[in-house]
This record gives C-alpha cells, sequence and structure tokens, in this order.
C-alpha cells in the first residue's frame, strides 16, 4: 500500500475495507477508580433467626445479702409420728417438793355463796311477843316453806341473817358487772404455748372437756373429764378445714370456730355429722392483722347468759364489732360496733351481755361496754400479774368463772361480781 502511495506520487488510492483481524492481546489492567458516592440506607431488615445459646460462664462475685424477709404464716402441724423406741431407764431423780407441775389442789379461793337453808331446828323458848307482822317475819326466816337467800341462818353468833335488820339487796344490773376476779387456780399444764380448753357451759351433767392444740390444726382432743386430762387420756376428733386462732367455743354439743383463712365461722356436730357455715362480712380474718395479736386470733366466740356472740375486727375501721347470734338458725340477730380499736386490746371475753376488754399486756381490764344498751359503762380491774403469753381467755357460763390458756397453763379465775 505504500509503494502503490508512492508510485501515484501522493495520490493514495483506497480499496474496500479487509477482513477484520485477529483480536489483539489484552492490555495491562487499569488503576483502581475513587470510592463512588454512598448511597441512601436501605430499610431495616427483619430480626434474623435466635443463635444457639452460648455455654454458661463462670459464676460471678458472691453480692451483698439481701434484707430478711418477712416470716410465713405458720404452717398445719403434721401428722403424729411413729413412737420411739423405750429409752433407756433414767438415774434415780432427788426427791421433789411436795407440789408438781399438775396442781390438784390450788391456793384457797374465795368464799363461796350462801348454802341452802338447813332443816328447822328444834322449838326454842318463848320470847316477848312485839308485834303480828314481826313475829310472822321472824317465823319465816327459819321455816321449812321459805326458800331463798333471805331465809339463810347465819353460822355464828351473831344476827345478820334476821330479816328486820337486812337491807335492800343490789339491784340486778349491778349484779351482773364484775368488779374483781380471784386469784387464779392451776389446773393443769401441756407443752403448747397457744390453745382453747373448752366445756360444756349449761349442760353440768356432761363432764368432757375439749382441748386444740397450736392457733392451727385440723383436729381437737376430747377428754371424758379431768381426771382423764390429767391422765392425758383422750380420743381425736377430725374436723372440716382447719381451725384459726385461739377463740373457739363448745355450745350444745356443738364445735364453733373459724375456718382458716375464711371469713366463715363454722359449728361442728361433735357427736352427729353436721355442719353449718356463718359468713362473716366485712371482718379481718387474713394477713398478720388480727384482732388479737397476741392470740393470733381474728374471731373470739363467747357464750354467756344472753347467748352466742362472736366478737372480731370491723375491716373498715379496725374497730372492736360484736354479732349477736341465733343459735338454731346460725345467723346473724344484729351487730355492735363499740368504736373500741383493736390496736388497744390485748383479749376479751362477754359475761352477763358485757363486753369486757383487756389492754394489750393481757395484765387489766381496760374497757367495758354493754352489748344489750350499746354503751359503754364503768368497770376496770386487775385479771393477773403475770406477763406470760395469755392465749385464751373464755367466761364460762357453768360455773361462772374465766378459763385462760396462758403459756401452757390451763388456769380458772373466780369473778366477782357487784353487790
Amino acid at each position: 500500500m505504500v509503494d502503490l502511495c508512492n508510485s501515484t506520487k501522493g495520490i493514495c488510492l483506497t480499496g474496500p475495507p479487509g477482513p477484520p483481524g485477529p483480536p489483539g492481546l489484552h492490555g495491562l489492567p487499569g488503576y483502581n477508580g475513587s470510592d463512588g458516592v454512598p448511597g441512601t440506607p436501605g430499610q431495616k431488615g427483619e430480626p434474623g433467626i435466635n443463635g444457639k445459646r452460648g455455654k454458661i460462664g463462670l459464676p460471678g462475685p458472691k453480692g451483698d445479702q439481701g434484707q430478711k424477709g418477712e416470716p410465713g404464716e405458720m404452717g398445719l402441724p403434721g401428722k403424729d409420728g411413729m413412737p420411739g423406741g423405750k429409752g433407756a431407764r433414767g438415774a434415780k431423780g432427788q426427791k421433789g417438793d411436795a407440789n408438781n407441775d399438775v396442781i390438784l389442789e390450788g391456793a384457797k379461793g374465795e368464799p363461796g355463796p350462801p348454802g341452802l337453808p338447813g332443816p328447822p331446828g328444834p322449838p326454842g323458848p318463848p320470847g316477848k311477843r312485839k308485834g303480828k307482822a314481826k313475829a310472822e317475819l321472824q317465823e319465816n326466816i327459819y321455816s321449812s316453806k321459805c326458800t331463798g337467800e333471805t331465809c339463810a341462818v347465819p353460822n355464828d353468833d351473831t344476827l345478820a341473817g334476821k330479816a328486820e335488820d337486812r337491807t335492800p339487796g343490789p339491784s340486778k344490773k349491778a349484779e351482773c358487772v364484775i368488779t374483781s376476779v380471784g386469784s387464779p387456780v392451776h389446773f393443769v399444764s401441756v407443752q403448747q404455748t397457744f390453745g382453747t380448753w373448752m366445756r360444756e357451759p349449761a349442760n353440768i351433767s356432761d363432764e368432757r372437756i375439749w382441748l386444740t392444740m397450736h392457733f392451727s390444726g385440723n383436729y381437737i382432743k376430747e377428754y371424758e373429764n379431768s381426771n382423764a386430762l390429767l391422765n392425758d387420756s383422750y380420743r381425736i376428733i377430725n374436723i372440716t378445714g382447719f381451725f384459726y386462732g385461739c377463740g373457739h367455743a363448745v355450745q350444745n354439743n356443738h364445735l364453733y370456730y373459724q375456718k382458716g383463712g375464711t371469713n366463715d365461722i363454722l359449728k361442728f356436730g361433735l357427736d352427729k355429722a353436721s355442719m353449718g357455715t356463718l359468713p362473716m362480712k366485712n371482718a379481718l380474718h387474713h394477713g398478720r392483722n388480727y384482732l388479737f395479736s397476741n392470740s393470733k386470733t381474728y374471731f373470739n366466740i363467747a357464750v354467756d347468759e344472753k347467748g352466742l356472740w362472736i366478737i372480731y375486727a370491723s375491716s373498715t375501721d379496725e374497730t372492736i364489732m360484736v354479732a349477736h347470734i341465733d343459735e338454731e338458725r346460725f345467723s346473724v340477730i344484729r351487730t355492735i360496733n363499740t368504736t373500741y380499736p383493736k390496736s388497744k386490746a390485748g383479749n376479751a371475753f362477754i359475761a352477763c351481755g358485757i363486753l369486757y376488754v383487756t389492754d394489750t399486756k393481757d395484765m387489766t381490764v381496760s374497757f367495758a361496754f354493754d352489748l344489750l344498751k350499746e354503751k359503754q359503762i364503768d368497770a376496770r380491774f386487775e385479771l393477773r400479774s403475770s406477763q406470760s403469753v395469755l392465749a385464751m381467755l373464755s367466761y364460762s357460763l357453768r360455773d361462772k368463772n374465766l378459763y385462760t390458756w396462758e403459756n401452757g397453763s390451763l388456769m380458772v379465775y373466780p369473778v366477782h361480781f357487784g353487790r
């Protein structure tokens, strides 16, 4: 081609393009370009699948000790275990005193009420006549036809029994107000700090005694009489649910108690299978907010001359309430608000329609309330000098005494009504 162009003296003629030649060799790669501008971030993607759990690491250092929590409620007592084997005979002890834990004879009690009139004595010498009316009255005093306290014959040389020297007796109201209690008589001791002992209040011929051990349980012990209690000879009665507190009562062969954890008072037949339930509305009945903290009690059931009562604390203002109960229908007749705060009370009992409340140390009766007239009355007296745990305090219609359970000692206090 160069030769052709040269032969034509600079005039170069071109022909048609030839076929493409083979591709040349690849050139060397170029230099990397600079980074471009970052694009807009995309939307957040869905979370991925959880990975496998890693191995447990080494334990960390021990932390500081936390604060001590509140103690929980006492659980139900377990069943009695199998009796253990007979132990070895112990060494002979020293000779003890005349008395022991079971004191059959207590301290000298208060003088009892006047006895029944004796038979008429032999006729005396004729006296001087001082008037028909006076002679007839004097004759009636010693007559076998006369009955009652006005016929009591003095047992000494005084003439205090003469009708003409007598002053008018106290009113019925005064005779119903307790003015003091006598020295206690120790009945028997048991191992439990908390408990209740009960007798039939009206049926004197029924000598049975019932005990609940602790402030919660699902059975009670029945003793045939006081000798059986002293010898610890009893039968077990399993009850419905479990009782709570130390404020139970027996009346007409039925046990009245709070069903634990509820506001229900149960009426349980001791001989026949019978059951009644009475819900007590607006009453404190669980937790640690007791009616009487000293005895772990929410409900205190009482029997006196006026019938069946239930003492409890209002869940509204925590004052002491009393419900009068219809025993046959097992229903509330009426409720009485004493307006007395439970925080000031240690225990309580009811006698002759009057509520008596002790102080927080259970040593003095500091408040009294007439439940029939619904008003406070003036009655304050010392109950005891001991500061032991008073788990139970109950008035017995049976013998008009106070029954107590004091740190495992069953005690009886004679009651003195106003004169």
